[in-house]
């Protein structure tokens, strides 16, 4: 891990294998609330024939809203996972934006149109989505679980706009893959499996204790562009362009999905130097929480109340162990 962490030298994996510049974004945010309402409009407008629990939305007090979080879901989930949350910090006075991620909650849930994601997709809805928050709000703060993480990580990196962040288990690497391994993958597409996988191989579609909007699994290819996003900021192909106020990383001991180690090392690698704050929140191992802890359907989640607690004692405008999710204190990564 200290190879990841150096500052002076990306790792000689990164050295080697060099990436291209991931497509550029066009940032066009917008400067009012009807603008942004406007283009809102148009990227709900790409939901037809969507189920309603997967489809963007936007959730907004009745009192004005001075911040706006955007929250992306997980790889395979879809808004209908954040909903919940959603609702209670719209209760709570903030404006919360659900985007629904390329390629997600389609009413055909095994559906392999993941293996045609691109980069462009992704970092094309991040501008979207932060050129809407622009127009509605102050502030505008993000957070995504998962390949989301991944997602929030780009618009915290890239949009000026953006100034605290919670990276929930980001995808930055599959448990147990060698880093080495995830850049030789992003750097050689063609070498990458084209092969299914479910997440649960024994009861594969049968999942009738799990969010009936997720996909039960995943072509494999669907990982790489959250992937190269993720190598592109971790080697400074793409640097982060703005100071930010605070990012902050939620680990969870009891995640099987994704390595934290490494998405340690990625926080403090990336914007360590770039924002006032950055830290780690620790979910109590006691919890038993899954990688996802968050879907209201996931057999291993908290409670929506808990999930929201969390996220706001992150963000740093609620008590640093958010009733007792966290185990105290955060830890500084950067």
């Amino acid at each position: 891990m200290r190879a990841d962490r150096g500052r002076a030298r990306p790792a000689w994996y990164r050295r080697r294998l060099r990436l291209a510049p991931p497509a550029s974004g066009v940032p066009d945010p917008t400067v009012d609330r009807a603008e942004a309402l406007a283009k809102l409009a148009a990227l709900i407008a790409a939901d037809a024939g969507i189920p309603e629990m997967t489809r963007t939305r936007l959730l907004e007090p009745d009192a004005t809203a001075s911040v706006t979080i955007v929250i992306w879901h997980g790889f395979t989930n879809a808004p209908s996972q954040f909903v919940a949350v959603g609702e209670r910090l719209r209760d709570a006075g903030y404006r919360v934006l659900l985007p629904r991620m390329p390629r997600h909650g389609l009413p055909d849930l095994l559906t392999r149109e993941l293996a045609g994601l691109t980069q462009a997709e992704l970092v094309t809805q991040v501008d979207d989505c932060i050129d809407i928050a622009a127009g509605l709000g102050d502030e505008v703060w993000v957070a995504g679980l998962s390949a989301g993480g991944i997602m929030a990580s780009w618009a915290a990196a890239t949009r000026d706009e953006v100034s605290r962040a919670v990276l929930a288990a980001p995808l930055v690497a599959p448990k147990g893959f060698p880093m080495p391994a995830v850049r030789l993958c992003v750097k050689f597409p063609r070498i990458v499996p084209r092969s299914y996988l479910w997440w649960d191989p024994r009861k594969k579609d049968a999942l009738d204790d799990n969010s009936p909007y997720a996909y039960p699994g995943f072509p494999i290819p669907g990982v790489m562009p959250f992937l190269y996003l993720s190598e592109s900021l971790f080697d400074h192909t793409v640097t982060v362009g703005h100071r930010l106020s605070r990012v902050v990383l939620v680990t969870n001991a009891n995640d099987l999905a994704v390595r934290q180690d490494a998405a340690m090392a990625f926080s403090a690698e990336v914007f360590g130097k770039a924002s006032d704050y950055v830290g780690e929140a620790r979910i109590d191992p006691a919890l038993q929480w899954a990688h996802d802890f968050v879907d209201p359907w996931s057999p291993a989640a908290g409670a929506t109340e808990q999930v929201s607690a969390l996220l706001e004692s992150s963000f740093g405008v609620r008590e640093p162990t958010a009733g007792g999710v966290l185990v105290p204190p955060l830890v500084t990564l950067g």
